[in-house]
């Protein structure tokens, strides 16, 4: 028996409905990165927005790895390629070619970016600054250059958590060899060298 028309108009309706929501989820997949039983992302995580948890998602990124990019990106601002991670410490062009599948960026310039970029540096194992009763004194052992941790040199007067950050960063690359090695960091003029030089000393590394 011939199905009525109301009928067919109803299976018409469903496939339509059917076809239009698989054409959907094939060009607009979800952003969000969900991880699977062993903790890798199904989508592709942004690169300019992702922060340590989300990073460490993605196969082949230590914490090391993750806490170079958010500093690079706090220094720096937001990522323009992902070629760019390249240029971040411990990042060869082995390991970012290894990556890039997880990754996306948002475009650089939207609203959220910029609030990012006037963001202060955001390191996971900074301390917060300390106030006046935290900074060095003349009566206080000096700090090694080479050997400082952040929230060491944050105790200098003059140093924030910008220029903190830079010194570690400078000195995973190259260890210091004197105290005017500081005037190669960015942000390190002869004016703030002289302030801090008095409570800092250099040991071989």
């Amino acid at each position: 028996m011939p199905q009525s028309r109301s009928a067919q108009s109803a299976l018409a309706v469903l496939v339509l409905v059917t076809g239009l929501f698989a054409t959907y989820r094939l060009y607009f997949p979800s952003s969000a990165a969900h991880p699977t039983e062993d903790g890798a992302p199904r989508r592709q995580i942004d690169l300019n927005r992702a922060d340590r948890q989300e990073l460490l998602q993605i196969p082949g990124l230590g914490p090391s790895n993750a806490d170079a990019i958010l500093a690079y990106r706090a220094e720096r601002g937001p990522f323009e390629t992902l070629d760019d991670l390249t240029h971040v410490h411990g990042m060869g062009p082995k390991t970012t070619e290894k990556v890039k599948p997880w990754l996306n960026l948002s475009p650089v310039g939207d609203e959220p970016l910029e609030r990012l970029e006037r963001k202060p540096v955001a390191i996971p194992s900074a301390v917060p600054t300390p106030g006046k009763a935290g900074k060095i004194s003349a009566t206080d052992a000096k700090i090694d250059l080479n050997a400082g941790t952040e929230a060491d040199f944050l105790r200098l007067p003059g140093i924030g958590p910008t220029l903190a950050a830079r010194i570690v960063l400078y000195r995973a690359n190259k260890a210091f060899a004197s105290l005017d090695d500081l005037r190669k960091v960015k942000g390190i003029g002869a004016k703030t060298l002289d302030a801090i030089r008095p409570f800092l000393a250099v040991n071989p590394k």
